[in-house]
């Protein structure tokens, strides 16, 4: 164990080396051995003691280690590292949880992912995917998205595919779309197959609707070319039909499609793509309607290309920083 986790460690550990180590950490007489090595480790200053740290606080509160010794935190930052979840009941068996993988984009980055199910997942800018490995077991596909993704679903008989996305879930068996989720707001566009997508809370399509009798929602069926906008905080849905993939998710196409936007919204766009943050207190400029497209790039060159469009100008206040105005 000790020179599979060390060759681990420095990155020399190959495939059948690693399912090697999977094995041995299954084993219910491994806790000991770990508890030791892991000490070792940290005596002699191959764990880094801030990185524990900072690795125990964004570990999620379901992800529970119950190691014994005084080594319990650095084993169970360590199995966490390794992606694995263990449960430790008081009967000492140790269950093997599910295994998962993160894909996770930067800011201004893309990410093409191919799942092991034959699946593959686009990610755009500053985006997470969470993959559940033991879906063979469970006979079940899911995913978390934090972020915009877009999915071409790989059908596999009798096993569905599910997305996550904030307060709406997307059931599937082989199809195409598009999933935008970030600050408490869904979008998602369907361009071929179909989706059944659920939410939730109950809500209401429409005050007109509601007000006439219509039942509550939380389930309904899209048809390729549909689109479902979706608000937590306000418990709004809009549903819009007749889009095309440049219409709803051309950055998959490498174009920032900018029609139907107001300025300000152009901006919140810009702030999660790339990571920038603007001043703006001219209104007649935030609420300008855009017809504008522009490739995908870097930010430098969408900022000079949006500078040239609309003669504007974004003056630097810091590195990440902007001031927006008129010329």
């Amino acid at each position: 164990m000790k020179i599979l986790i060390h060759k681990y460690d420095q990155n020399q550990i190959n495939r059948k080396e690693y399912d090697e180590l999977l094995s041995i950490l299954k084993q219910t007489d491994s806790e000991g051995q770990l508890d030791d090595i892991l000490t070792d480790y940290w005596n002699e200053g191959k764990v880094n003691k801030c990185t524990i740290k900072e690795e125990q606080k964004k570990s999620s509160s379901k992800s529970l280690y119950k190691l014994p010794g005084i080594m319990a935190g650095v084993a169970a930052t360590f199995l966490l590292v390794l992606g694995f979840y263990f449960y430790f009941g008081a009967n000492s068996d140790v269950l093997l949880g599910k295994r998962e993988i993160v894909y996770q984009t930067g800011y201004g980055e893309k990410l093409d992912v191919q799942l092991d199910d034959g699946s593959t997942v686009t990610l755009n800018a500053n985006s997470l995917l969470r993959w559940s490995e033991d879906w063979e077991k469970s006979k079940a596909r899911n995913v978390i998205i934090e972020g915009e993704a877009f999915f071409e679903v790989k059908k596999r008989d009798g096993i569905p595919f599910t997305v996550n996305a904030n307060d709406v879930t997307v059931e599937v068996l082989g199809t195409s779309f598009n999933v935008d989720s970030r600050e408490k707001n869904t979008r998602v566009y369907l361009e071929e197959g179909k989706i059944n997508l659920k939410l939730n809370k109950l809500i209401s399509e429409s005050p007109a609707e509601e007000s006439s009798g219509t039942k509550q929602i939380n389930e309904m069926v899209l048809e390729p070319g549909e689109q479902i906008k979706y608000s937590a905080k306000d418990k709004k849905i809009e549903k819009e039909d007749g889009l095309s993939m440049i219409a709803a998710a051309s950055w998959k196409l490498d174009v920032l499609n900018f029609k139907n936007m107001k300025f300000h919204e152009v901006l919140d766009l810009l702030r999660d793509i790339y990571g920038q943050s603007f001043e703006c207190s001219e209104g007649d400029l935030l609420t300008t309607p855009m017809y504008l497209g522009v490739p995908y790039s870097n930010w430098e060159a969408v900022r000079k290309a949006l500078e040239l469009s609309l003669n504007i100008e974004f003056e630097r206040l810091s590195e990440r920083r902007y001031k927006v105005t008129t010329k």
